[in-house]
């Protein structure tokens, strides 16, 4: 770079190839400036926090580092600052809001066209991601996304979302979750308790093909052994780094399925059970996926 600007001022004369220097200057220095491009990182993440704006992504970006994640980790901003309530009964289902997630999402892809794009969120932070999911244009795809204690309906019709993830959708639950305990109206409007407290459940009248999309849904269920881990079953405390660290990344990093994990309807995703019929899993109305020991998950 310093060279090519020093060559700029020099006199023009007149090279072998019919080129000044002046021209030669500017045409190295341009290709300086080219080659200074800043370069999209692969993997991708884009987190959105809950309501309020709790500032959670701190301790994810951290946990998911820990676990030797290598790429960006962005915050994709949608609190109005007028406070948790205005969030999540008025901004969590703006369509406009959720718009500028699908343009993020889509710009995200075409810079990583072969590369890995994770959505993550928090509460009511959910509701956006699900919507937005389910605008997305064509074949655009993430490949995974992790809802932290959503507090959308257990009962919200996922297939239109799950269409746009190509590997699994996570989501925490706990029945010990205090905020979702006390909550009378979910972010997106729906009816039923919150999917953070039981997880979510299998829709009424799904067609087979819908059906089908919840071979990707693994619900992951509180259980006293996370403690070790900083998650005691709290709403917020679910991000703690090291629940991310050692029960979220290697489940949303892995391309293939965790050990012991299932989602809510059997065939897994490679395609339908044996018998070509696509088929609830045991308690999925409940809270399907169950998990392994700590031993399983530490890494």
């Amino acid at each position: 770079m310093v060279r090519a600007m020093r060559v700029v001022g020099v006199r023009r004369r007149r090279g072998k190839w019919g080129l000044g220097f002046l021209e030669t200057g500017v045409l190295v220095l341009a290709t300086g400036l080219a080659g200074c491009q800043p370069r999209a990182r692969s993997p991708k993440v884009i987190f959105l926090d809950g309501a309020g704006h709790f500032g959670a992504g701190m301790s994810v970006r951290r946990g998911l580092e820990q676990a030797g994640y290598i790429g960006s980790f962005e915050t994709f901003s949608w609190s109005s600052w007028l406070g948790p309530g205005a969030d999540h009964l008025v901004v969590a289902r703006s369509k406009g809001k959720a718009g500028q997630l699908v343009a993020k999402i889509v710009e995200s892809r075409r810079a990583l066209p072969e590369g890995k794009i994770y959505v993550m969120g928090l509460s009511a932070g959910t509701a956006l991601i699900l919507s937005a999911l389910e605008a997305l244009p064509g074949d655009a795809c993430v490949d995974a996304v992790v809802l932290f204690s959503p507090s959308v309906s257990a009962n919200r019709n996922l297939s239109k979302a799950l269409r746009h993830v190509k590997g699994r959708l996570y989501a925490t639950c706990s029945p010990h979750d205090g905020i979702l305990s006390a909550l009378s109206v979910n972010a997106d409007g729906g009816s039923g308790p919150p999917a953070g407290l039981g997880g979510f459940r299998l829709p009424i009248r799904l067609r087979r093909e819908e059906m089908a999309e919840y071979q990707k849904v693994v619900n992951i269920p509180w259980q006293g052994s996370y403690a070790g881990f900083g998650w005691h079953g709290g709403h917020v405390q679910v991000t703690t780094s090291g629940f991310i660290q050692h029960v979220v990344a290697p489940r949303m990093l892995s391309v293939e399925a965790y050990p012991l994990d299932r989602g809510m309807v059997g065939g897994g995703l490679s395609g339908p059970g044996r018998s070509g019929e696509v088929r609830p899993a045991s308690g999925a109305s409940a809270w399907p996926g169950a998990l392994g020991a700590p031993s399983l998950v530490a890494r």
